[in-house]
């Protein structure tokens, strides 16, 4: 990323932005360029940008990006900004952030064809909204910092389970043409209803951190929410006996919500009290259709109260959805009878708490305020105990040096109808920054502004996780949220990184879009000229 017109005054390019966008949608101050720059997590190699700039319409955005790119300044794009990879901090100073989050209408939502089309912006709270009165969902489960985090942020970034609900993008190449993809892409009356027509343009942009185009909206598929739900909860000695039911359970796809959660989750979990978690558990309860359904779950809330969690160590939730009562019930059964052969059964007063409280971005701090970083891996369903096995005896190994700077882990895992999830946790006392209190109630951001920094503390946590990510790349784990912290080149077959760096050389040659991230993908020219 250099040019002749790397020479020209960063001023100039400003000038252009405000010409685009709005002298008030262009922030240059050091408080606002340190805020739209940092995500989750403190990174030694991220800098400030030069500028954040927010446009508020589509059609700004590729005039800003020919601006970017004729001035030679690098484009990050940011969502919610609930990413902890650096999956938008700038790694050059001729930088802007380019926010997104104005970008925040609904398009069209067409119950008959069955999608919805949707500006990157949108939060995923926005599209459980917009739906609401369709009694319609999207395909696949939204993050859960759906309060905060954007439609475009999880497509640049991936959730696990794939995202083949998304039936189509418009996007801005670096040259600043604006494309789509799927039946989206037809010159006549084209509407994102399939993503099949012709080659699956939707899937390279899937993922690519913002390297390949920049989202400016989606199409995602619907379907009907289902008519019943039914929860169940089950306790477990062991990492290794939970993953083993995991493997065990995978089969079945009338099971819609699965969350594991080690002891430490399973007994923090209310970061919230156990008040409201009981609350919330009593709204679902309500909801829940049919006699059977319903006196189960008061049933459940009768026999927890307070202490539903009391001794619990490894803890599996489970949501199954039917079109019937009855099919979940059936669901259900199968469920217990296969993770009773190594857990017990207890009150399921947490997935319905989960129901009711929807999205929430309190789990990215401890219940005190520590802070938390999460490092993911994706694998086959079958090596489930093998890596639950590999990662307790990273943390035996690892457990003094922890232990001595008060380091907490935790784990929470997942597991799909291909992919079983394994996403350890940190948690240490520190300093909070902006963007979490900015995230926080008012009450708890006044509780936790006053939290000292632990520079000794926080370089433990680096030097950890990296270790535990080095771990993970020797066994062979993929990833999703990749951004600047997974070594994704590296990990690839050679021929597949030589094809992306073709890609990325035809659709952004001299690098301009999000360079660093998708593990540091560059373009061959702009490789050869490095060299």
């Amino acid at each position: 990323m250099t040019s002749p017109s790397a020479s020209l005054p960063i001023s100039a390019f400003l000038d252009e932005a405000v010409r685009i966008v709005g002298q008030d949608a262009v922030l240059t101050t050091e408080g606002d360029r340190a805020y739209y720059g940092n995500d989750l997590f403190f990174w030694d190699e991220r800098v400030d940008p030069l500028a954040v700039v927010r446009p508020t319409t589509r059609e700004q955005v590729p005039a800003i990006v020919r601006a970017a790119v004729s001035h030679d300044v690098a484009i990050y794009v940011r969502g919610g900004g609930m990413s902890y990879t650096n999956g938008y901090g700038p790694a050059l100073t001729r930088s802007i952030i380019l926010d997104l989050g104005g970008l925040n209408r609904i398009i069209e939502v067409d119950p008959l064809n069955r999608f919805i089309a949707l500006e990157a912006g949108c939060t995923w709270a926005q599209v459980v909204q917009a739906l609401a009165p369709h009694n319609m969902v999207v395909d696949f489960a939204p993050p859960l910092s759906g309060s905060h985090s954007t439609v475009g942020g999880a497509l640049a970034q991936n959730v696990p389970g794939g995202m083949q609900g998304v039936l189509g993008l418009e996007l801005v190449r670096a040259n600043g043409d604006v494309v789509r993809t799927g039946s989206w892409a037809a010159r006549i009356n084209g509407k994102p209803f399939t993503r099949n027509y012709g080659p699956d343009l939707t899937g390279l942009f899937l993922g690519d951190n913002g390297t390949f185009g920049i989202k400016l909206a989606a199409g995602l598929h619907l379907k009907h929410r289902a008519k019943a739900q039914v929860y169940a909860s089950f306790a477990f000695e062991t990492y290794e006996a939970m993953a083993a039911t995991m493997i065990d359970l995978s089969p079945y796809d009338f099971i819609t919500r699965r969350t594991g959660l080690d002891p430490y989750e399973s007994q923090s979990i209310a970061k919230v009290s156990m008040k409201d978690a009981v609350a919330a558990a009593a709204k679902i309860a309500g909801q829940e259709r049919g006699l059977t359904a319903g006196l189960r779950a008061m049933a459940d809330m009768a026999a927890g109260g307070l202490d539903f969690m009391a001794g619990v160590k490894w803890s599996l939730h489970l949501k199954v959805e039917s079109h019937s009562e009855r099919a979940a019930e059936d669901g259900i059964a199968i469920v217990k009878t296969i993770a009773a052969k190594r857990g017990r059964e207890f009150p399921a007063i947490l997935p319905r708490a989960r129901e009711a409280i929807g999205f929430s971005i309190r789990k990215f701090l401890g219940k005190d305020g520590e802070r938390w970083i999460a490092t993911s891996s994706m694998w086959p369903l079958g090596r489930a105990v093998e890596v639950a096995k590999a990662t307790e005896a990273f943390f035996v190994t690892h457990k003094a040096a922890m232990d001595r700077h008060k380091i907490i882990h935790s784990y929470v895992t997942n597991f799909g109808q291909h992919y079983f999830l394994s996403e350890p946790c940190f948690y240490w006392n520190d300093k909070l920054s902006d963007l979490h209190l900015r995230a926080l109630s008012a009450e708890e951001a006044a509780r936790f502004k006053s939290l000292s920094g632990a520079a000794e503390t926080r370089a433990m946590v680096r030097t950890l996780r990296d270790k535990l990510r080095d771990l993970f790349f020797d066994m062979g784990a993929v990833h999703i949220q990749i951004g600047g912290f997974y070594d994704f080149t590296k990990a690839i077959e050679p021929t597949t990184l030589r094809l992306l760096e073709d890609i990325k050389g035809t659709l952004d040659p001299t690098s301009h879009l999000s360079p660093g991230k998708l593990g540091g993908l560059k373009s061959k020219k702009v490789q050869n000229h490095e060299l």
